[in-house]
C-alpha cells in the first residue's frame, strides 16, 4: 500500500514534467519562429539582389568604411644617467 506523502509526490512529479513539456514545446515553437522570420528576411535580400541584377542596374555599394589612423610609435624616453648633476653627496 502506499501513503499519502508518496502519492502527492507523484503527482507533484506529474505537474512538473507536463510544465517542462509546456515550456519546452514553447521553446521549440519561439526557435522555429526565429528561424522562418529570418529564412524570409534572407530570401527578401536574395530576391532584391536578383531583381537588381536582371534590371542591369549597378550594384549598390556600400559606403567606405574609414580605417583607423596608424597609431604613432611611442617614443622611447631616454634613461636618465647614474649620476646626476642635481644629485648633491
Amino acid at each position: 500500500m502506499t501513503t499519502s506523502y508518496i502519492l502527492e509526490r507523484q503527482k507533484a512529479l506529474k505537474q512538473l514534467k507536463e510544465l517542462e513539456r509546456q515550456s519546452e514545446a514553447s521553446a521549440m515553437r519561439l526557435s522555429t519562429e526565429k528561424a522562418n522570420a529570418q529564412k524570409a528576411a534572407s530570401d527578401a535580400r536574395i530576391a532584391e539582389k536578383l531583381k537588381r541584377i536582371e534590371s542591369g542596374e549597378a550594384p549598390a555599394t556600400p559606403a567606405p568604411k574609414a580605417s583607423p589612423a596608424p597609431k604613432a610609435k611611442a617614443q622611447t624616453k631616454k634613461p636618465a644617467s647614474k649620476k646626476s648633476p642635481l644629485r648633491r653627496k
